[in-house]
């Protein structure tokens, strides 16, 4: 450090030392240097803010933001310097260093230059800068987005709901809504009763298409054109009540990873500037999702996704455990179980885990009481916190060491997987089938959701049917099965 201080006190490769000095804070945070050296260094990035060389001047104002000055002194000398500036690429970096600082004093120079640059036309030179510029000033002026609160459930609205294929006209026939029609992802609909389906449990995720803008251009300014128009604004203040600008991200779907970043850093800060203040793309705590997804040619499939939709279906679902099964595909088993479920059944699922599919088998119908079995602590006091209930109970115990005094109604279960010796595996099945008729009553029911379906069904005993089987992945390697003694002759 004490080399690029004597470059920087005599005037030699300024712009060199004073990037090697943002480096070398870069590197301790600061923390390292003396007192004295800080002084000094201040002494420096206040005297270079005034250079003839503009990259000198936008590495005295990066020296100033790692030193964290926050000092009168410094924000009037970065103020007037951001001021006087007339080098775009410098322009952000005073704003930068001014984070540090109270800005009281110049917010209203701040918050008219923001407006100003609002209105200020771009073109292929200065658009990245300008783009820059206006962030920073947000960012500054803590210019962030109001809170809105969806309101569109009676809107017409159509909507693309993400459903496993495999549960497709499953969730159409749920839905019940005249106007739907399943599609490569899932099942379009579109609806004046959203709060109705949305109270269906196979869905995954609701995307918003709107009618007039299906599609964005792949070129990620000609898209954010659409995001900031006038069309896509109208729809989201149609179903978004609140003020000030919207948060919003962007998802881009792409295969390109690269491509990917270059379209986002792109697409993000246009559509802030081009919205005039209306749209902010923020971090965390985003209202609004622009879900774009690659379409095969020059265009992309634009939808929306809401963060405020009410969607408390899964509530109770407040900690998991690695082999916890998805809330939807334990929904949709159950209701396609649902014609052999019984009223005031006594239920028991002998590996719980977290206790979803017990909570799900409490949704799908009345029960008398249900028991939860695991071996695995945590995953016992995870069920009881998820699945409160005087009717139920978990039991931290091996299922093969389980006793009860009575039988069961229904056996429901997420069989564990995960072995990769496929002779482990089989010996788990026929251990658990062997055990089945000390808890399953004659007439009762077992619902069991199968990682390994081809062992599964070859260890099924012979005394036993299958009544149903429902396929739960595409590929094969997931299945639910409705399995009942056979009837005695």
């Amino acid at each position: 450090m004490e080399n690029y201080l004597e470059n920087l006190k005599i005037g030699r490769e300024v712009r060199e030392s004073l990037a090697a000095a943002c480096g070398l804070l870069r590197i301790d945070d600061g923390t390292a240097v003396s007192s004295e050296v800080r002084e000094a260094l201040l002494l420096f990035g206040r005297q270079y803010l005034a250079s003839e060389e503009p990259k000198v001047r936008k590495n005295a104002a990066k020296l100033l933001t790692l030193l964290k000055d926050g000092s009168a002194e410094t924000a009037a000398l970065l103020t007037e310097g951001y001021n006087a500036e007339t080098t775009r690429f410098v322009r952000s970096s005073y704003l930068e260093a001014l984070a540090n600082c109270d800005i009281a004093p110049y917010r209203e120079f701040f918050s008219e230059t923001l407006s100003g640059l609002l209105q200020t036309e771009v073109n292929e030179e200065n658009r990245k800068h300008v783009n820059e510029e206006i962030a920073a000033l947000r960012k500054l002026l803590g210019d962030t987005a109001g809170k809105h609160r969806f309101t569109g459930y009676a809107a017409d609205n159509t909507i693309l709901f993400v459903v496993n294929p495999c549960y497709c006209e499953m969730c159409s026939q749920a839905v019940g809504a005249a106007r739907k029609k399943i599609v490569n992802g899932g099942v379009v609909v579109r609806t004046t009763r959203l709060s109705e389906i949305l109270q269906n449990r196979i869905w995954r995720e609701a995307v918003f298409r709107v009618p007039q803008a299906l599609t964005v251009p792949a070129d990620p300014y000609e898209a954010a054109k659409i995001l900031a128009g006038e069309t896509v604004r109208a729809y989201l203040a149609e179903r978004l009540e609140g003020d000030g600008a919207v948060a919003y991200r962007v998802d881009l779907r792409c295969r390109d990873a690269a491509a990917k970043d270059r379209f986002l850093k792109r697409i993000c800060p246009e559509t802030d500037r081009l919205s005039g203040g209306k749209l902010v793309n923020v971090p965390g705590d985003y209202e609004v999702t622009f879900r774009i997804s690659e379409s095969g040619d020059d265009t992309y499939r634009l939808g929306i996704v809401f963060a405020g939709v009410n969607d408390n279906r899964f509530s109770y679902r407040k900690e998991t455990v690695a082999s916890s099964i998805h809330p939807t595909d334990a929904a949709a088993v159950l209701a396609a179980a649902k014609p052999y479920l019984v009223t005031d059944a006594q239920v028991l699922d002998p590996f719980c885990g977290a206790g979803t599919m017990i909570a799900e088998r409490m949704k799908a119908g009345q029960i008398r009481s249900a028991f939860g079995v695991d071996t695995y602590g945590p995953a016992i006091e995870k069920a009881r916190g998820n699945v409160r209930s005087d009717r139920v109970w978990f039991v931290h115990r091996d299922f093969f060491d389980y006793r009860q005094d009575h039988r069961f109604d229904e056996i429901i279960t997420n069989m564990p997987f995960g072995d990769t010796d496929p002779e482990q595996t089989k010996l788990l099945y026929r251990r658990f089938f062997r055990r089945l008729p000390e808890h399953l009553r004659e007439s009762g029911t077992l619902v069991m959701v199968s990682h390994d379906p081809k062992i599964a069904e070859s260890t099924i005993p012979a005394e036993m049917t299958v009544a149903l089987k429902i396929p739960m992945r595409e590929r094969g390697e997931m299945a639910a099965y409705i399995i009942r003694f056979r009837e005695r002759a």
